[in-house]
Order: C-alpha cells, then structure tokens, then sequence
C-alpha cells in the first residue's frame, strides 16, 4: 500500500514537472510579410491612360483630346466603315443679277485651269463637268445658295448644266451699261472718302461681301486678298511681291504698304478713264492680269513730275462688280514704272 502510494506521488511530480516545463517554453514569433497584391479592387484602381487615341469616322473632323484621367478602359476601334458626307445645309437663299446683257463671264481662273460644274450646291457634290477660263455666256438659271460662306447659283454654258461658286463669275457688263453710271461714280466717291479718312467700317460697306478685297501692287505680282472688315486696322504683315527693280520683297500691313500708295496714286490722281488703264511711259507691259479680263473698272492715273522724268508716274485699277443687285469694289491693281 505503501509502496503504491509512493509511486503515484512520483509519477504526479514528473506531471507536475513536465507541465512546468512546457509552459515556461516560448515560441519563436512569426515574422510578418508585406503583401503585393497583383491587381486592386475595382474602386480603388489607379488612373488609367487610354491605349490608343480613338479612330474618328467623321473625315474632317478635329482628333479628341485625350483626358488626363480614365477609370474606363480603352476600347480597340471598330471597322466602321465610312459614312457618306452630307452636303452643308444651304444658310440662305439669293438672288445675283448680270446687268441688262444676262450673260456671266469666268472670272479669276487661270488660263491653266478650269472653273468646275457640280451636281450640287458645295464641294461635297460630283464634279459633272467644266467651264473654260474664258467664258463670256454663262447663265445663271436660278437663286443662289449660301453654303460655307461662299454662294452656290445653278448655271447653264452650252449643254452643261450644274452649280458653280459664284466667286468665280462676274456680270457682263457692256460699256455703255457701266461706265457714267452713277451708282459706279457714287461708290468710287465713297472709296475716296473711306481712303482719306481711313475708314473701316466705311470699307467693309463698299467691298465685296464674300470675295473680299485682291490686291496687286504689281499687276504681274501674285494677288494679296484682303477681309473686307478692319481692311486698314489689320495687323497682318502681308508679302505684297517684289519691288520693281530691286526685285525686293515688300512686307507690311495694309497701313503700312497698301494706304501711301492708295493715298499718292488714288487720291491724288489727276486723270479718270473707264475701262483703260491710264498710265505713264514704261518699257514693261500695262494689262490687265489674264484671269482679270472680264473685270469692270476704272483707272485713276497720277502724273509723274519734272524732277524725275515723268517715270514717278502711278495708277489704280479699281475694279467693280454687281452683286445682288449693287455695285461694289473687288480688286484693286496698281501700276508703275517698271524696268
């Protein structure tokens, strides 16, 4: 009894021991790990840039600007095929007028080109055919369309009927039609009157609505075209062609270039001739450019003086056109000495 007694208290105590043991014993720690993970929840995604710019269908149309952020992913475009343009929508309707004759005449179209037909009003529309440079008998067959800023009539030349740009036809005026009218003479004299006074808003009246003002400072110099609005106020320096003689580069603003020479040669002329061109002795050509002919106009002529031989000489062309019925200035040229 004894005997059992004691082995139970020796196998309690090596428990006992045990368990002391055990407990004591401290494990090692985990040490923690940074976690990478390979892609973010929705809602937390960083800004993604698209791929690729978008394929636009519109033909003409200004690329988009890409955004600086997207939370959208970036489609691959589609084959879309191309849509059929569609012709502006005419902004109005008008109505031209060529004088007593009825016949228009080509106007600034070069002798190497042709003035083109279309089925339509606009660019948009098939070329049908082609007028020559120097056609004097196109018919107008109809009221105009404005479209894009440029006025569209439906014309007839010969067998061929279709719609050209008006910019390129002018009214065939006969001399006794033109020169002495005196809605010509009022508007040069308004031209006189906006000139010495350097007024704009007078010359946006008096200049071609839509073609605006052409200028050459030598005939045979390729033309400046003018706005008519804030014609003498615009800051552009224009490349007017190259001097005579020195075949120099003349460069200014219409202030600065064009006005001296309206002011010496325009307001101070001496003599007026319609359709001829007044001018002094020279050994070069005095014509009119070739893709100009048809063009209405009259000379003013400044004599030259003594102390320079008669050579200091200069005249303006001022060509005039009826548009809608009234007279307005197109194209002013100017004339010189040359070499």
């Amino acid at each position: 009894m004894d005997f059992v007694r004691k082995m139970k208290w020796v196998v309690g105590l090596i428990t006992i021991l045990l368990v002391a043991a055990c407990g004591s014993e401290e494990l090692p720690t985990a040490v923690p790990t940074l976690s990478v993970p390979t892609s973010l929840p929705a809602t937390e995604a960083a800004p993604e840039e698209p791929t690729a710019v978008p394929t636009s269908t519109s033909g003409a149309a200004e690329p988009e600007q890409l955004p600086t952020t997207s939370t959208a992913t970036a489609v691959p475009p589609t084959n879309t095929p191309e849509p059929t343009p569609i012709p502006p929508t005419p902004t109005a309707t008008v109505t031209i007028s060529s004088g007593s004759a009825g016949n228009f005449a080509v106007i600034y179209v070069e002798p190497n080109d042709v003035l083109n037909v279309r089925s339509g009003p606009g660019v948009a529309f098939g070329v049908v055919g082609s007028i020559p440079p120097t056609a004097t008998d196109v018919q107008i067959t109809g009221s105009g369309q404005v479209v894009s800023g440029s006025t569209w009539v439906p014309v007839r030349h010969g067998g061929l009927a279709g719609w050209v740009n008006s910019r390129f036809l002018t009214g065939n005026l006969s001399d006794a039609t033109f020169c002495g009218n005196t809605a010509v003479l009022q508007l040069l004299n308004q031209l006189e009157t906006a000139v010495a006074n350097q007024d704009d808003a007078l010359l946006a009246q008096l200049i071609h609505p839509e073609r605006g003002l052409r200028v050459r400072l030598l005939w045979y110099e390729a033309e400046t075209r003018l706005d008519n609005l804030n014609l003498l106020g615009d800051p552009t320096s224009y490349n007017w062609g190259n001097a005579a003689g020195s075949g120099e580069p003349i460069l200014g603003t219409p202030t600065q270039v064009l006005l001296p020479r309206l002011q010496n040669d325009f307001l101070g002329a001496t003599e007026i001739a319609c359709n001829d061109i007044l001018h002094g002795g020279t050994p070069g050509f005095v014509v009119l450019p070739e893709s100009y002919e048809p063009l209405n106009y009259y000379s003013y002529y400044r004599p030259g003086t003594e102390e320079y031989a008669e050579l200091d000489w200069g005249s303006w062309v001022i060509g005039v056109e009826l548009w809608q019925g009234s007279y307005v200035v197109s194209t002013l040229i100017h004339y010189q000495w040359e070499p």
